[in-house]
């Protein structure tokens, strides 16, 4: 804010597509209580840990903590976006002209190429350690706590019905919603394997354009059950006659 000559506070002109100064803090409220709650849970367990514990060590009202994170889980994927919703996102922005199988055949190989992209590290170091040290730790916390494990299961049929509304639109009228939720169930265990698959090649040392190729193959001959089961239902085939 700045003063005009009447002594009365004038706000100062933003730039377009600048945060405000509300936006900032807000920002880096959530960071805080973020960050706060990856620190507990690493110290005491997912299962040890409140919401007010939580608000507590991060210095704010419970309900700014709930404000920001409705679920306790949430408090974790803030450092750990699934990788089903993103997956989810890019179909349901596919054109329908689009070719589903070529469509992930494509895509699916790079989301893994790179680990996601967090804060520098403290020490200004490579950031990307920071983040293997960070998803190293949401990985633990996971195994360890037979609570979260069920919040994800929760989330996977969440996302299951969620990508299968979206699919509807692509599935043949005649195959139904059987059809589509029995093809997002496919492409969202592809994924599944594609995220342990993706974790083994990086622990091996492997370089992000190693683990495309290795990914581009494997998902590949995968998908192309997908895309011939798809070419396949015509429903002109002649249903097996009893002998």
């Amino acid at each position: 804010m700045s003063t005009d000559a009447s002594g009365a506070d004038r706000p100062q002109p933003q730039q377009e597509g600048a945060p405000s100064r509300h936006e900032r803090r807000r920002r880096q409220t959530r960071e805080r209580i973020a960050t706060t709650a990856l620190a507990l849970f690493s110290e005491r367990g997912y299962d040890a840990v409140t919401i007010a514990d939580v608000a507590e060590a991060a210095d704010v009202a419970k309900q700014t903590v709930v404000n920001h994170f409705p679920a306790k889980e949430d408090l974790l994927f803030a450092w750990h976006r699934p990788v089903e919703a993103d997956v989810i996102d890019m179909v349901d922005q596919l054109p329908l002209s689009a070719s589903l199988p070529a469509f992930l055949k494509d895509e699916l190989p790079r989301l893994f190429a790179y680990l996601p992209e967090l804060p520098q590290a403290p020490d200004g170091g490579d950031p990307r350690t920071a983040v293997d040290d960070r998803l190293a730790g949401v990985v633990t916390i996971i195994q360890n706590s037979p609570a979260l494990q069920d919040a994800l299961r929760l989330r996977g049929t969440r996302y299951q019905e969620d990508l299968a509304a979206i699919l509807s639109d692509r599935v043949p009228a005649h195959l139904g919603a059987v059809a589509a939720r029995a093809i997002a169930a496919f492409v969202l265990t592809t994924v599944s394997a594609m995220v342990e698959e993706a974790a083994r090649l990086r622990g091996a040392g492997r370089s992000p354009e190693q683990i495309v190729a290795t990914l581009t193959d494997t998902v590949g001959r995968a998908l192309d059950i997908l895309d011939t089961g798809i070419g396949n239902t015509g429903g002109s085939a002649t249903p097996p006659q009893d002998t």
